[in-house]
This record gives C-alpha cells, sequence and structure tokens, in this order.
C-alpha cells in the first residue's frame, strides 16, 4: 500500500512538474513590440490618415518617405488608429496627416502652411514661422505595447 501511495506521489509530482514550464514560458514571453497612435478629431471620412514613425530628425514631420514606418489607415467616425509592429525600444516621433486626396503627402500653400488637417506626437504645436520641433515631439518606447494619442489640426 505505501508502495502504490509513492508511485501516485511521484507520478503526481512529474505532471506538475511536465505543466510548470510552459507556464513559466507564458508569463516570461515578452509582450509584442506594438506602438498604437489614436487619432482623433479627423474632420471627416475622405481619403486616408497617414502616419509617418521617426527615429531622427531628418524628414519630421512633412517627408514620409524619410520616415522609419509609415501607415495608412481609413478614418471611421473621426477617429482612427495606426499600428506599428516589431519596434526596437528608443526615441520616436509620429506626425500624422488627414491625406484627403490620397496622395501621400500633406497638401500646403505657397508658403507651406498645410491645407490639410495634421498633427504630431505630443500634440505639439507649429512653432511661429515653421513646423513643430522634432524634439518636442519625442517619446520613449520600451518595447512594450503602448498607445499615443495625436489630434488633429488644421
Amino acid at each position: 500500500m505505501a508502495r502504490r501511495t509513492v508511485q501516485t506521489f511521484v507520478f503526481a509530482l512529474v505532471a506538475v512538474a511536465w505543466t510548470v514550464p510552459a507556464t513559466a514560458d507564458e508569463e516570461t514571453a515578452s509582450p509584442p513590440a506594438v506602438l498604437t497612435v489614436d487619432v482623433t478629431n479627423i474632420p471627416n471620412e475622405k481619403g486616408q490618415i497617414g502616419c509617418s514613425l521617426y527615429s531622427k530628425e531628418d524628414g519630421f514631420p512633412s517627408k514620409p518617405d524619410k520616415a522609419d514606418a509609415k501607415v495608412f489607415v481609413k478614418s471611421k467616425a473621426g477617429k482612427a488608429s495606426c499600428v506599428f509592429k516589431g519596434l526596437e525600444p528608443g526615441k520616436y516621433a509620429v506626425s500624422v496627416m488627414h491625406d484627403e486626396d490620397k496622395n501621400g503627402e500633406l497638401k500646403t500653400s505657397m508658403v507651406g502652411r498645410p491645407k490639410e488637417w495634421w498633427g504630431v506626437s505630443n500634440n505639439v504645436p507649429p512653432e511661429r514661422f515653421g513646423p513643430p520641433k522634432y524634439e518636442a515631439a519625442l517619446f520613449s518606447y520600451t518595447g512594450n505595447p503602448k498607445t499615443i494619442k495625436v489630434r488633429l489640426r488644421i
């Protein structure tokens, strides 16, 4: 009888040990590297919303071709979300535009004033005679899922 109790105990111990590594792996697995940009104050559902992610000042905020990554999405009811996946931890700035004519560029006047709605991370306003500064729009990304909010302006 004692031998059977020992065998049952050993079997139970092995069964518990068998499940522990799977649980530990799930707990220590790193979350997916995702940055979500929630865009608000979109005036209409025309065109698309373009989000550009910059890890350096060159091209910020109006040259999406120089961005590290860019995403275009359709807006719904004045809101949209751009999702960037697989990012490395670091400092980034985001530029957003309401690309009504779907040409992939922010339409501006002769003097460079935006004709389409736009915004940047940290909701930094434009400088007196130019776009927002890159340093003011920077935020830290640790590699964990993060959501930032950008409110568009004209």
